[in-house]
C-alpha cells in the first residue's frame, strides 16, 4: 500500500501507510502543514513507524469523548505541552499535598497526552485538548533520547474541532479495516 492522507496538511491532515504484517504503521500529523511527529534519527529524517494499536485506541478514546477539560492547575503557558512542563516543577513539604497535586496532573495527562500510549515505539509527546469549537494540539519533545531530534520539539497549534474529529475517525476506521 501506498501513503494515503486525510484531511489538508496546512491545516490538519494525518498520512498513513500500512507496512507488513507486524502491523506496522508509518504516520505523519500535519498541522499546518508541519508534520509534528517528524524526527532525525542518526542522520536519517523519519516519522513514527511501530504497531500503532494502543495509539489507536487512545485516540478513539480521545474524540469519543472531547469535552472541555482544563489544564487542572493554574499554570504558565498558551498550550497544554507547556503548561504540563512548568506545572511539573510544583513542590511542597506536605506529602499529601504533593501527592494530590501530581495525581491530579497524571490523571489529566492520561486523557489528554497520547505518549503513555505508545507502546514503546518513537512517538513525538502530544497533547490534545479540546476548548469549545477548537482543539489543541501541542508537543513537548525536549527531553527525548539522545539520538533522536524532533522537527518540531517544542509548541502548539489549534484545529477546528469538527475538522480534527473527522480527520480522526476516517483514520480510525481505516486502521481497525485493515488490521482487524
Amino acid at each position: 500500500m501506498s501513503k494515503v492522507c486525510i484531511g489538508d496538511k496546512n491545516s490538519f491532515a494525518i498520512e498513513y501507510d500500512f507496512i507488513d504484517d507486524e502491523r506496522y504503521t508509518e504516520l505523519a500529523m500535519y498541522v499546518n502543514n508541519k508534520n509534528i511527529l517528524e524526527f532525525d534519527r542518526d542522520g536519517e529524517n523519519c516519522t513514527t513507524c511501530w504497531n500503532l494499536d494502543e495509539i489507536a485506541e487512545w485516540l478513539r478514546k480521545f474524540i469519543d469523548n472531547m469535552n472541555n477539560d482544563p489544564y487542572p492547575v493554574e499554570a504558565e503557558g498558551r498550550y497544554a505541552s507547556e503548561k504540563d512542563d512548568n506545572a511539573r516543577e510544583f513542590d511542597s513539604d506536605d506529602d499529601d499535598e504533593f501527592d494530590r497535586y501530581y495525581d491530579t496532573l497524571d490523571e489529566w495527562c492520561l486523557r489528554h497526552r497520547w505518549h503513555p500510549a505508545s507502546s514503546g515505539g518513537i512517538l513525538a509527546d502530544v497533547y490534545f485538548q479540546a476548548v469549545d469549537d477548537i482543539v489543541e494540539i501541542s508537543w513537548n519533545n525536549r527531553d527525548m533520547e539522545e539520538y533522536i531530534t524532533y522537527k518540531y520539539d517544542f509548541g502548539g497549534d489549534t484545529v477546528d474541532k469538527h475538522v480534527f474529529y473527522e480527520v480522526v475517525d476516517s483514520f480510525l476506521k481505516e486502521y481497525a479495516k485493515h488490521w482487524f
